[in-house]
């Protein structure tokens, strides 16, 4: 009899540890799931397709940009050829006016060689006419008396003065040559005058050039397919993470220097958060509380480089990045270790991790049962993409 009650009492309990079982599987089938994934897409980075599709988006706008830049500068090319032309015939009048001075000049020389040279042929024959007639004197020397001791006596003929005779007036010029004004000469420019404009060469104008400079600060704009954020958690029965690709942002940054205020703002859209479990998605935004506070932000303030962090041969830097991380509406300071290189597509890529305390921005750290505990520390981590913007130029 004693027998058949402990078996009795033995189907009895495996029977409520069965019922126990279920009840608690009840309980807890909405809050756990088994995800088996081949592989991890915040590891791998975009998908491909994604990389190919900015890709073409690129191309697009590289081809609309040049079509409008060759549109505008053969819009030069023809407003230069056109000043050309007009400063041409502008220069060509004024080589006419100037030749035809210089002939009047030239005709007036003549006219005036002309007058001068009938003025010396005529010379010898008014100096003729204008010299007084010179009479010697006969000398009488007497007896014994030298020839050097007698003094002269001069015969004046009769009705001659004895008055000395004047020099004669200078003989005027029969003809007064013309005055021949001379060409004006070429102003000379002002040593502070600003000098002109230099007109470009023919068929020479500029194209499209490539925005991005690594050695320049720019301004630069995520490329939302491209870039993802999240976070890794750990609890009790295993680690997970969560991840979000609604990242919308851009900043300033300026990559060569040791030492930069870097600015600008990375937000993600809390509720889009996923770990993977649907559950605990619903408890996570809950802790959240997304329907108030429905991003995280981070604004950025300052970079300073890591020693020798700096490659600017193969455009690549490493360094830590400093600002303010808003969660659940409250702010505090923040710095992550990230790294920066720069694609064959000539796009930024950002990628960096940090830790950072829930409790400290006021998100209660999630628990089941008192059993399934969640760490209060998480490791926050970036994948960035962005590409440089138009007018982001040293100033």
């Amino acid at each position: 009899m004693s027998g058949k009650l402990l078996q009795a009492l033995g189907a009895l309990f495996v029977l409520g540890l069965v019922g126990g079982a279920v009840g608690g599987l009840m309980v807890l089938k909405d809050r756990i799931k088994v995800v088996v994934a081949a592989d991890d897409a915040g590891a791998t980075g975009p998908a491909p397709i994604a990389l190919l599709r900015d890709d073409v988006r690129q191309m697009a706008s590289d081809t609309a940009e040049w079509q409008q830049g060759v549109g505008r500068n053969f819009e030069q090319l023809g407003t230069a050829l056109e000043e050309r032309a007009t400063a041409r015939h502008e220069d060509v009048q004024r080589l006419r006016t100037e030749v035809a001075a210089l002939r009047e000049a030239l005709a007036a020389l003549r006219s005036e060689h002309a007058a001068t040279k009938a003025l010396v042929a005529g010379l010898p024959a008014a100096v003729a006419a204008v010299t007084p007639a010179v009479v010697t004197p006969a000398v009488v020397t007497p007896a014994g008396v030298t020839p050097a001791e007698v003094t002269p006596a001069v015969v004046t003929p009769a009705g001659v003065a004895t008055a000395p005779v004047a020099p004669p007036e200078p003989i005027a010029a029969a003809t007064a040559p013309p005055a021949v004004a001379p060409p004006e000469p070429v102003a000379a420019p002002e040593a502070n005058a600003a000098p002109s404009k230099p007109k470009g060469g023919f068929l020479t104008f500029s194209v499209p050039a490539s925005k991005f400079r690594f050695d320049e600060p720019q301004d630069y704009a995520l490329v939302p397919d491209l870039c993802s954020v999240g976070f890794d958690a750990k609890s009790t029965l295993h680690d997970f993470t969560g991840r979000t690709g609604a990242v919308r942002g851009s900043f300033r940054a300026d990559f060569d220097e040791a030492e930069a205020k870097w600015s600008g703002e990375i937000v993600c859209q809390a509720a889009t958060l996923v770990t993977g479990v649907e559950g605990r998605d619903d408890n996570m935004r809950d802790h959240l509380d997304t329907k108030n506070y429905a991003e995280i932000r981070f604004r950025l303030d300052q970079f300073k480089a890591a020693p020798d962090g700096l490659d600017e041969a193969n455009q690549k830097v490493r360094g830590e990045v400093s600002g303010t991380m808003t969660i659940r509406g409250q702010s505090r300071p923040f710095a992550m270790p990230v790294a920066v290189e720069v694609d064959a597509q000539k796009r930024v890529v950002v990628t960096g991790q940090a830790p950072l305390k829930l409790s400290d921005h006021g998100v209660p750290v999630p628990s089941q049962l008192g059993l399934i505990n969640m760490q209060d520390e998480v490791v926050v981590w970036i994948a960035l993409r962005a590409r440089a913007v138009a007018g982001g130029k040293k100033q």
